[in-house]
């Protein structure tokens, strides 16, 4: 069902409408001119102009009921019948009616200029006003076609973008239980030695949680929101890891209104503690970076780990953070972005996200 125009957009139809009308009748008006010329007699312009015009608008005030009646009985093709018959009928019932408001006007502007009777008017017109009617038909009909394939087109490009933000909204859903999940786990493992530090943990991610609740209806958000929705989630990396974590944050100051999809940061930052510190007893560093590169974004997470083996741009079986981000990823901006996975050069890896620059709106 199509939405009804606006005032403005319906003053512009009819005036469109109008300017056609006008334009057929004055070309109607330089036709019966040429005619008077070539016999060798003077172009009478008033009357001329006059019955012209007049014959071409009233022609014209038949448009909305043409557009009513196709809208009505559209064009089906196993039904066609119904709809030709339909308007074939009042193509012709509107003939006499045409003439009789055609001569009202000749006959009170232009009484002498011709003869108006209304029998003959349309006996004499009958054949090629119902063929002008039925053309007008025709070309209501080729309006209302692409009117349609308009509106389905953008219904389309509607239920598309709404089924992408759905499918975003569902890869997320998958995430945040995963991310819940892990961190869980390290607070019932921290409990049988530091219950102190366990309670924290409890704490910090029961605020982190109030975080992510927060901004849920938002697929997008500004990069310094999203570092501190990150924050959130080291201070419960601090407390797991202790003296063991030590974290290198490089933003740029240009950065920080860019765009990022929510949730960004936070699985390729869990994926280098995973790999770079939790994998072994020992210290270890996490570098999280972003600068802009003339329209691009470009954001890394790097740890200083074992590594890994890597197979093109990322592990030959990746966990469910990094795989659900790059589908994220791929929803949100399709073939404009690049997530990869190389060797870090202390020995880690590097996990570096590639996106569009759009600034956030104040």
């Amino acid at each position: 069902m199509s939405l009804p125009a606006s005032p403005a957009r319906r003053s512009q139809r009819w005036l469109l409408g109008f300017a056609i009308w006008t334009v057929l009748g004055l070309l109607s008006a330089a036709q019966t001119s040429i005619y008077f010329m070539r016999d060798g007699r003077p172009v009478p312009w008033t009357p001329v102009l006059i019955d012209r015009l007049a014959d071409w608008y009233t022609c014209a005030i038949f448009t909305p009921v043409f557009f009513m009646v196709v809208r009505a009985i559209p064009w089906e093709r196993a039904r066609w019948w119904r709809s030709v018959s339909v308007q074939g009928l009042v193509a012709l019932a509107c003939v006499p009616i045409k003439y009789f408001m055609y001569a009202g006007v000749v006959m009170s502007l232009i009484p002498d200029y011709r003869s108006a009777v209304v029998g003959h008017l349309i006996v004499g017109n009958i054949v090629t006003e119902f063929m002008a009617f039925a053309a007008m038909f025709a070309v209501i009909h080729a309006v209302e076609f692409n009117r349609r394939a308009m509106e389905d087109t953008a219904r389309a490009a509607r239920l598309e973008t709404r089924l992408a933000e759905a499918r975003l909204e569902t890869l997320t859903a998958q995430l945040q239980p995963h991310f819940l999940f892990n961190t869980l786990h390290a607070i019932s493992t921290l409990m049988h030695r530091d219950v102190e530090a366990a309670d924290t943990m409890l704490a910090r991610l029961g605020d982190l949680l109030r975080r992510t609740l927060d901004g849920r209806d938002r697929p997008e958000v500004p990069l310094a929101e999203e570092l501190q929705l990150l924050n959130a989630y080291l201070d419960i990396a601090r407390v797991r890891f202790e003296d063991r974590l030590t974290l290198d944050v490089r933003i740029a100051t240009e950065t920080t209104a860019a765009l990022v999809p929510r949730f960004v940061l936070q699985p390729l930052v869990e994926n280098a503690l995973q790999h770079g510190i939790g994998s072994r007893h020992g210290c270890g560093r996490v570098t999280i970076e972003a600068r802009r590169h003339g329209e691009r974004l470009h954001l890394s997470v790097s740890d200083d780990g074992p590594g890994g083996v890597l197979q093109g741009n990322g592990f030959p079986r990746e966990g469910i953070g990094l795989t659900n981000t790059r589908e994220r990823l791929r929803e949100r901006y399709g073939a404009d972005h690049a997530l990869q996975l190389t060797n870090a050069d202390d020995g880690g890896l590097r996990v570096a996200v590639d996106i569009p620059f759009r600034a956030a709106t104040a």
